[in-house]
C-alpha cells in the first residue's frame, strides 16, 4: 500500500499506571539468540511445552505453562501458572498443594494465588485446570535461578510438607509465546486469543520514532467482552520497557462471543533503540492492592518502517478510519493570505468527504503547519467538533493560521495530525503522529483586496467575494467604519448562505463589537445573484489606520471557523463626490434608486444660518418599496462636520415614483457655506441596512454607502413684483391684492390669487411657511402667517382676508405701503417678492398694472 501512515488513525490515550523502568529477566544476548533461533528453524526452538512437570501420582501431574516477568523498583514481578492435569476417576483437591519459589542459593519467595483463582477448589476427574500465581523476587534475580517447588502438605513430615518436585527453566528456553502464535489468555474472565500482527516504526522527531503496534483480539468464551482492564508494553531486547496507548477512537470497545478485532497501539521510542528481539506484555491492574501484574509475553515479529510520505499539490488522500470503520477523502483545495504588521494572515480551504457506505464521525484532527526551515506552528479548529458525515457527503472547513514574514517564504505544508487522548485522572496529555502531510499550492494574496473579487468554496457551491468599499464617516462624538462586501453566487445552482460574522481588523487588533448588516432577508442567492454586507463599528475621532482587514466567519452553532480574509493597507478610499445636476444610483438589494440634489437654500440668520437642501429620490424598482433611510451631514471646505436633520416620507413609494428628502442644518455664519458638500448615506437600523422608514436621520446605529454631493446654494434676487411667486410645491399667481383703510385703526386685507400644487414626487410634511409682510411708511411692519397644505387652498380665485389694527392707521385716508413675501423655514426667511402699492381707495393696486 502506498501510504500505510494514512490508513492507520491511532491517538494516544494514558496507561493510567506510573512510568517505570521494566528490565527484560533474560540476557539480551540470549534473546537475541533465541531470535535468530526462531528465524533458521522452529524445530530447535524450546518453550516453557519443553519443561518437565511434576507427577502427583501415577496419573496426575503439574506443569509449568506460563510465566511473565515485570521489573519495579522495588522488586522483580513474577506472575506463572500451574497447570494440573487430572487423569484419575476421582478430584483432585487443591486445598492438599501448595507452590514455593526459591532461588538455586536458598532464597525463599512468598506466592499469592491471585483473586481470579481464588474460588478454584479442585480438578475433576479427567480434566485439567490453570491457576496464577504472583510473587516479587530480587530486581537482579534471573528467571532461570529461580526453582518452582511443587509441595503437599504432609502432617507426618516435620514442617508438614512434602516438596513433591522442582520446576526449573533453562536460560537458554524461550518464556515469550513465539510470533505468528495465538495465546490464550482470561481478560475479565473471558477466554481471548492475543496475536500480534504487526509492529511499524516512522518518524515522529528528528531523535524519536514513533512505534505502532496491531494486536488482535479473538473473543472464544460465551459472554462479550467490555472494555477490558489490560494494559500493554513494548519491552526491548536490551530490556527498556515502553508504554503502548490506544487509538482515542478505541479507548473504550466490546467484544462480543467469536467477534476479532484488531486494535492499534502507539508509543515514542528513541531512534538510537533497537527493536529486534522486542517483546509485547500484557499486564492488568490488581484492584485489590492495586498493583500491576504481568499476564502474557509475546514475541514481536520484525518492525518494518514507514515513510511518511506528502501529498502533492491538489491530491486527494484517502484516510481509512480505525478498524476499518470507514474512508475519509481529504484535500487542499486553495490557499490565500493577507499582509498586516509583518506577518502573513493565512486561510487555508481544506476538504472532507466521506467515501464510505455508513456515516462516520470525523476524528478531531489537529493541525500545524511546517514552513521551508522545518518549523512546526499549531493551528487551532472546533470545525470538526462532533462532526458527522453521510456516505458521499462532504464538508469544506476552513483553517486560519499567521506565520512572520521572515517564517512563510518556501513551500508550506499542513500537518493533519490524529487526535490527541487525554488522561481524565492525571491529564497528562499523550502524542499523535501525522495522518497526512499536504503540500500546500502557492498562496492567493488578498493584499489589495477593495474592488477584486476573490473566490471563495462553499459545501455547496462556489462564491464571489468582493470588497467594494471602505467608509470612514463621522458620527455623532466618534467616527463610523464601514465595509461593503458583495457575495456573489457564480454557482450554476442556487445557493444557501451560511450564518455569517464579520470581524474588521485595524492594525491587526480585532474589534469584537463589530456588526454584520445585510441588505436582505433571505439566505438564498440563486445564480448570478448576489447579495451586500456591511460590516459597521465606531471609531475615536483621532485614531489613524494604516491596515485594515475584513474578515468573514461561517457560525455553527456556538463555533465559528474563518472563511476569508481580506486587507488593504495604507490611506481610506475618498468619499465618492456627485457633481452638481448628476444622479447617483443606490443599489441596495431590493430598494435600488436614483438619488439627485433638487436645490439648496441659504435662509440667514443673526447667529447661523440655516442651510436646506432637497433631495429628489426615485424608485427604480418593479414594486411599492418603502424607500432607503438616509442620514446626512454638510461638509465644509475645512473639513467641518455639521449634522442634519432628515426628513422623508413614511409610506412606501411607487414603481417609478419620486419623494422628496428634505435636509438641513444650523450652520454658524462665520463658516463659507457657498462651497459646502452634503454627505449622505443609508442609515443602518438593527441588522439590517433596510430598516424602516422614519423622520429623523440621527435613528439607527449609523450609516452606509454614504457619497458626497457638490452643492450650488440658490442666490435669485427676490422679484419686485407679487404677480407670480413660486414656494414649492405651489405656483402662485396674483390677481388682485387690496388694503383698505377703514378711516380709523384698522386695515382690512384681501389677497385673490390662482394656486395649482405640482404632484410631481411624494412629499414628507411640509415645514414652510409663506409670510405675507405689510410694511406701513414709517417702517412698521405686520406679517400674516400662511401654513401651506392648510391656509393656502389650491384652485383658481382663491382669497385669503385679514385685518391689521394698529394706532399708525388712526385716522389715514391714504398713503403707500410695500408687501413683501418670505417662505420662511424654521424661524429664518428667504425674501421671495416685494412690491410698493397703495392703500384702497388709491388706484394701482393691481399689480403690473397700466
Amino acid at each position: 500500500m502506498k501510504n500505510n501512515l494514512r490508513k492507520v488513525m491511532i491517538a494516544s490515550v494514558v496507561l493510567g499506571i506510573t512510568p517505570i523502568v521494566w528490565v527484560h529477566d533474560l540476557p539480551a544476548v540470549q534473546a537475541a539468540n533465541a531470535s535468530k533461533s526462531i528465524s533458521q528453524t522452529k524445530t530447535t526452538l524450546k518453550t516453557l511445552a519443553n519443561v518437565p512437570g511434576v507427577k502427583l501420582s501415577n496419573k496426575s501431574s503439574v506443569k509449568i505453562s506460563d510465566v511473565n516477568v515485570l521489573t519495579q523498583d522495588e522488586g522483580k514481578l513474577v506472575t506463572y501458572t500451574l497447570t494440573y492435569t487430572n487423569n484419575e476417576k476421582k478430584s483432585l483437591q487443591l486445598v492438599d498443594y501448595w507452590t514455593k519459589v526459591r532461588s538455586k542459593g536458598g532464597t525463599s519467595y512468598t506466592s499469592k494465588l491471585l483473586a481470579q483463582d481464588a474460588e478454584k477448589k479442585s480438578v475433576a476427574a479427567g480434566s485439567t485446570l490453570s491457576v496464577t500465581y504472583v510473587t516479587t523476587v530480587g530486581k537482579n534475580v534471573q528467571l532461570s535461578n529461580l526453582n518452582f517447588e511443587i509441595v503437599k502438605w504432609d502432617f507426618s513430615k516435620p514442617n508438614y510438607e512434602n516438596v513433591l518436585g522442582k520446576i526449573n527453566i533453562p536460560s537458554s528456553y524461550v518464556v515469550a509465546t513465539p510470533m505468528n502464535t495465538s495465546k490464550k489468555v482470561r481478560i475479565n474472565d473471558v477466554p481471548v486469543k492475543i496475536k500480534v500482527q504487526s509492529l511499524q516504526t516512522f518518524a515522529a522527531s528528528d531523535t524519536n520514532n514513533y512505534a505502532s503496534v496491531k494486536i488482535n483480539l479473538h473473543n472464544v468464551g460465551y459472554k462479550g467482552l467490555e472494555n477490558p482492564a489490560v494494559k500493554w508494553i513494548l519491552r526491548t531486547a536490551g530490556g527498556s520497557s515502553y508504554p503502548l496507548n490506544i487509538n482515542a477512537n478505541e479507548a473504550t470497545y466490546s467484544l462480543q462471543p467469536q467477534e476479532s478485532k484488531s486494535i492499534n497501539y502507539i508509543t515514542t521510542i528513541p531512534k538510537k533503540v533497537k527493536l529486534d528481539g522486542a517483546e509485547l506484555i500484557m499486564v492488568q491492574e490488581n484492584e485489590a492492592d492495586k498493583s500491576v501484574i504481568p499476564l502474557a509475553t509475546m514475541q514481536m515479529p520484525k518492525a518494518s518502517t514507514i515513510k511518511s510520505s506528502e501529498i502533492v499539490v491538489g491530491k486527494k488522500n484517502v484516510i481509512t478510519l480505525e478498524d476499518n470503520k470507514g474512508k475519509i477523502e481529504t484535500q487542499v483545495k486553495d490557499v490565500s493570505y493577507s499582509q498586516v504588521h509583518w506577518n502573513n494572515y493565512y486561510t487555508v480551504s481544506f476538504r472532507l468527504k466521506n467515501i464510505g457506505s455508513r456515516e462516520v464521525a470525523v476524528p478531531k484532527y489537529e493541525f500545524s503547519v511546517q514552513n521551508a526551515k522545518g518549523n512546526d506552528y499549531p493551528l487551532t479548529t472546533k470545525a470538526l467538533d462532533d462532526l458527522k458525515l453521510k456516505p458521499d457527503e462532504e464538508r469544506l472547513i476552513r483553517l486560519t493560521f499567521k506565520l512572520p514574514y521572515e517564517e512563510a517564504s518556501g513551500t508550506l505544508r499542513l500537518v493533519m495530525n490524529t487526535p490527541k487522548a487525554e488522561n481524565a485522572e492525571s491529564k497528562e496529555i499523550k502524542f499523535s503522529y501525522p495522518a497526512g502531510v499536504y503540500i500546500m499550492p502557492e498562496a492567493t494574496s488578498l493584499q489589495k483586496s477593495i474592488g477584486a473579487e476573490n473566490t471563495l468554496q462553499l459545501q455547496n457551491g462556489t462564491l464571489g467575494v468582493t470588497w467594494n468599499s471602505i467608509q470612514r464617516l463621522p458620527w455623532e462624538n466618534a467616527d463610523v467604519l464601514s465595509a461593503r462586501v458583495t457575495l456573489r453566487n457564480i454557482s450554476t445552482n442556487t445557493l444557501k448562505l451560511p450564518e455569517l460574522k464579520g470581524m474588521l481588523s485595524i492594525d491587526s487588533a480585532d474589534i469584537p463589537d463589530t456588526q454584520l448588516l445585510t441588505s436582505q432577508s433571505s439566505a438564498l442567492l440563486g445564480p448570478g445573484m448576489s447579495v451586500d454586507i456591511h460590516l459597521l463599528t465606531t471609531l475615536p475621532t483621532n485614531l489613524d489606520v494604516t491596515q485594515l482587514q475584513v474578515a468573514l466567519s461561517e457560525v455553527t452553532g456556538e463555533n465559528s471557523s474563518e472563511l476569508i480574509r481580506l486587507t488593504h493597507i495604507g490611506q481610506l478610499p475618498a468619499i465618492p463626490t456627485i457633481d452638481v445636476g448628476n444622479n447617483y444610483a443606490i443599489n441596495a438589494s431590493g430598494k435600488k434608486a436614483e438619488m439627485k440634489v433638487k436645490r439648496t437654500l441659504i435662509y440667514p440668520g443673526t447667529s447661523s444660518d440655516i442651510v436646506y437642501t432637497e433631495l429628489e429620490v426615485k424608485n427604480v424598482e418593479d414594486r411599492q418599496v418603502d424607500l432607503a433611510k438616509l442620514t446626512g451631514y454638510y461638509e465644509s471646505k475645512n473639513g467641518e462636520y455639521y449634522k442634519t436633520t432628515v426628513k422623508q416620507i413614511d409610506y412606501p413609494a411607487g414603481p417609478g415614483n419620486s419623494a422628496l428628502v428634505t435636509v438641513w442644518a444650523k450652520i454658524p455664519r462665520k463658516t463659507i457655506v457657498s462651497d459646502m458638500k452634503l454627505l449622505v448615506g443609508q442609515t443602518v437600523a438593527g441588522e439590517s441596512t433596510t430598516g424602516t422608514q422614519g423622520t429623523q436621520g440621527t435613528s439607527g446605529k449609523g450609516y452606509v454607502d454614504a457619497v458626497s454631493f457638490a452643492l450650488k446654494p440658490d442666490q435669485e434676487s427676490a422679484q419686485e413684483t407679487i404677480k407670480h411667486i413660486n414656494i414649492y410645491p405651489y405656483t402662485l399667481e396674483t390677481k388682485d391684492f387690496k388694503a383698505t383703510l377703514s378711516g380709523g385703526t384698522t386695515v382690512n386685507l384681501s389677497w385673490n390669487y390662482d394656486a395649482s400644487r405640482i404632484n410631481d414626487l411624494n412629499l414628507p410634511e411640509n415645514e414652510h411657511k409663506l409670510i405675507l409682510q405689510i410694511i406701513e411708511p414709517t417702517g412698521k411692519s405686520f406679517d400674516k402667517e400662511i401654513i401651506l397644505d392648510k391656509d393656502l387652498k389650491e384652485g383658481n380665485n382663491q382669497f385669503i382676508n385679514w385685518t391689521i389694527q394698529d394706532v399708525v392707521f388712526d385716522d389715514r385716508r391714504s398713503g403707500a405701503y410695500t408687501i413683501a413675501i418670505y417662505d420662511e423655514f424654521q424661524g429664518q426667511r428667504i425674501k421671495l417678492a416685494t412690491q410698493a402699492m397703495g392703500f384702497a381707495p388709491a388706484v394701482g393696486n393691481l399689480p403690473g398694472g397700466e
